[in-house]
């Protein structure tokens, strides 16, 4: 069997996927059980980008000849069976933020881990990564307050 041989912007676009993939499906987990009307909006937006950027980030690998790959089902799995106990428990406002909080530092340390592995990777795509970054550390910001 030929072992597929993946380029690193292959590698790096996906790597930008999965993020957005997995930060979507844990909010979208999460969402049912969050009654602060201001921290549902931040979810919501981000839930949005994320969608957004999933779909840029298709289209972008399909340039490529390109399928993204989906996040791990163990990875998923663990995310939703963890946020669904925390729920079963009562989810407050401040219970929530933490998990999106730990979520987006998680997605940040892979987004850094993905860059950092690829140094001969077009300036462009790096600068799409930066980008994402930045909207993280953003995220964050706007979160932190809930905690």
């Amino acid at each position: 069997m030929e072992e597929e041989i993946v380029s690193p912007v292959e590698n790096v676009l996906n790597g930008y996927y999965k993020n957005a993939d997995m930060g979507a499906s844990a909010i979208t987990s999460l969402l049912d059980a969050v009654t602060d009307k201001n921290f549902r909006k931040e979810l919501f937006y981000q839930r949005d980008y994320y969608e957004h950027q999933k779909q840029n980030l298709i289209s972008q690998m399909a340039e490529h000849y390109q399928i993204p790959e989906k996040q791990g089902t163990i990875a998923k799995i663990w995310t939703d069976v963890t946020i669904r106990m925390k729920k079963m428990k009562g989810l407050d406002v401040q219970q929530a933020a933490k998990l999106m909080v730990e979520g987006t530092n998680m997605g940040m340390i892979q987004l850094h881990q993905v860059l950092n592995q690829s140094p001969e990777i077009p300036d462009e795509i790096r600068q799409q990564g930066k980008k994402i970054l930045s909207h993280e550390r953003e995220y964050l910001d706007r979160i932190t307050p809930y905690l």
